[in-house]
């Protein structure tokens, strides 16, 4: 395994504004980085300071993990600049020394949040790599065998931290139960694996998003690999295309899919789906990211477009926030501890 030394220093400069809220001002049509909103999704303001002369507003974010006992440190996997961390609250960011610039998927240990997991492309490669120090040095723990094949999820299990779940470009979904020391494949779709998702509450399921495709569902030990939906009449015509996935945190652990159709829920791991009523004039733009509010499954917020949306009735009347930003939302994350606050990663899908 190869070993990856401490480096520490500010982000690259670049000359677009930092935290300007969404609503009035001046505004770039390719501004990126990260949107907080500290009132549960009322008003949102862009979060990118480095320093006085520097910013990340140029950042693609393609994943954003909160350390779960400190919940002031997020980091951030990006396109092109490898892993950026916040250890204030998104007030000011830092880039890690990490071997990779592109970041698809981040874990962090929830028990001894210093062990970080995260994916890296070197050159056309795609690799893993963990940390025990906060990414002050990192250890290369899986290699893909040739180039064009990457690692573009990553999911830690909910009861374990050291089982770890990846998906790849190919569609192979990998599983480590010894923190990356020996890996298994277990499963080979049709597409690209693009979010690895455990079951919320009570649900002893994995979820995982077929690119556009499908979604598949397996026991909790990575067995019995199936498509879920299958009582939807006519599924994959009128659920669309697949973009996301969210689950909610309470005893029934309900499951959603967003697509360029709208939200579809399950309640019973996707034996049954249940489509939610988004607004109308969502529809035909894909859902790439959903998220529950943790500590009250009624909060559901989704981004379309160039729009946040969010119900605090289960999905049967939504408020709208518009982003004056020609990038996208790939991540919508709550804050575990103060669910009033919800962080967003802008990216390009070009």
């Amino acid at each position: 395994m190869k070993k990856y030394g401490q480096l520490c220093g500010l982000l690259f400069g670049v000359i677009i504004f930092s935290g300007c809220s969404l609503t009035g001002g001046s505004s770039s049509k390719e501004v990126g980085g990260v949107l907080k909103s500290a009132d549960n999704g009322v008003s949102w303001e862009l979060k990118n300071n480095v320093n006085d002369k520097q910013n990340i507003s140029k950042v693609d974010v393609l994943d954003l993990a909160i350390d779960s006992v400190d919940t002031d440190r997020i980091y951030l996997g990006t396109k092109d600049k490898g892993i950026v961390v916040s250890k204030n609250g998104a007030e000011n960011w830092e880039k890690l020394k990490f071997p990779a610039n592109k970041v698809y998927g981040l874990a962090i240990n929830y028990f001894k949040p210093s062990n970080i997991f995260a994916t890296g492309v070197s050159g056309e490669r795609g690799k893993i790599y963990r940390t025990d120090n906060y990414g002050e040095d990192w250890e290369e723990i899986y290699t893909e065998p040739a180039d064009g094949t990457v690692i573009v999820s990553l999911a830690m299990h909910k009861n374990d931290p050291m089982v770890l779940y990846a998906g790849t470009s190919k569609g192979v979904i990998l599983r480590t139960i010894d923190g990356g020391e020996t890996w298994r494949s277990l499963y080979t779709a049709s597409g690209a694996i693009t979010k690895i998702l455990f079951g919320g509450g009570a649900d002893n399921h994995i979820y995982s998003l077929v690119y556009e495709s499908q979604v598949l569902s397996s026991d909790i030990n990575g067995d019995n690999f199936k498509v879920i939906g299958g009582k939807l009449a006519d599924e994959k015509n009128k659920m669309g295309k697949v973009y996301s996935l969210a689950v909610s945190g309470n005893s029934n652990g309900e499951l959603y899919i967003g697509t360029d159709n709208g939200i579809f829920q399950s309640s019973n791991a996707g034996e049954n789906l249940t489509e939610i009523g988004v607004l109308a004039t969502s529809k035909g733009f894909p859902i790439r990211s959903i998220a529950v509010n943790p500590k009250n499954s009624q909060e559901i917020v989704y981004s379309a477009a160039q729009a946040i949306y969010k119900s605090v009735d289960g999905g049967k009347n939504w408020s709208t926030y518009q982003l004056n930003t020609g990038k996208l939302i790939s991540e919508i994350v709550f804050d575990q501890n103060d669910v009033n606050v919800i962080y967003s990663g802008l990216r390009s899908f070009k």
